[in-house]
């Protein structure tokens, strides 16, 4: 029960300083939003081009390379085709 308490105040933290963010500067949030809808736009394609040429390097579109595209950008994309060639090299 405890934890289920903790989770909650920390849910709500989160949700009021994204607001007091969003609220001071909005144009964070439709930054982060069109990074995220490029990148996993970038994802699906790269992925597509990889597979028709017979590569099986890919990266699935999930939360976490949403989120890592949304917040990082052309690094974050970068970075997860770098861990995605690393690990199917290894």
């Amino acid at each position: 029960m405890e934890n289920t308490i903790l989770i909650v105040i920390i849910i709500a933290c989160i949700i009021f300083l994204l607001a007091a963010a969003i609220k001071r500067r909005p144009d964070m949030l439709l930054a982060f939003i069109m990074r995220a809808v490029i990148g996993t736009a970038g994802i699906y394609l790269l992925d597509f081009v990889l597979r028709t040429k017979g590569i099986s390097i890919n990266v699935g579109i999930n939360g976490a390379s949403v989120l890592i595209n949304g917040l990082l950008g052309l690094p974050g994309f970068i970075l997860l085709y770098g861990l995605a060639f690393y690990y199917s090299v290894s």
